[in-house]
């Protein structure tokens, strides 16, 4: 899936559904895929199969429990801290309006959080 931000206009999610959603961990040959997608995509859009941003968030941290990347195709040094700037500013307004949400009782109830894995407890 491909979406625009203001000033970064190559953004792309690249996702797999976990095999247990209960307990979504990290499959190395589907990273390796991603990171080897997000040249191929740097590489379509800039020339550059180098020139991109790539995050990713564990199980504990994300929204979704599926295994997802977003990678950000960049042509200068600039557009990476634009591109900070704006996960920041995104999610520390999340972080406040979740907050407020939480203070007034209104949080929402679909918040994401998965199982610890049996042998980890």
């Amino acid at each position: 899936m491909s979406y625009a931000m203001p000033l970064c206009k190559h953004c792309f999610v690249l996702c797999h559904e976990p095999a247990d959603p209960d307990h979504p961990s990290i499959d190395l040959s589907v990273m390796s895929f991603f990171v080897s997608e997000a040249h191929e995509l740097s590489a379509k859009v800039t020339g550059n199969a180098h020139s991109f941003v790539i995050i990713h968030s564990g199980g504990f941290v994300r929204k979704r429990d599926n295994l997802h990347l977003h990678v950000f195709v960049i042509r200068r040094r600039w557009q990476k801290a634009w591109l900070y700037t704006l996960l920041a500013t995104i999610h520390t307004s999340s972080a406040i309006r979740r907050a407020a949400l939480r203070l007034i009782g209104r949080a929402p109830s679909s918040s994401f959080r998965p199982k610890p894995v049996r042998s980890s407890t």
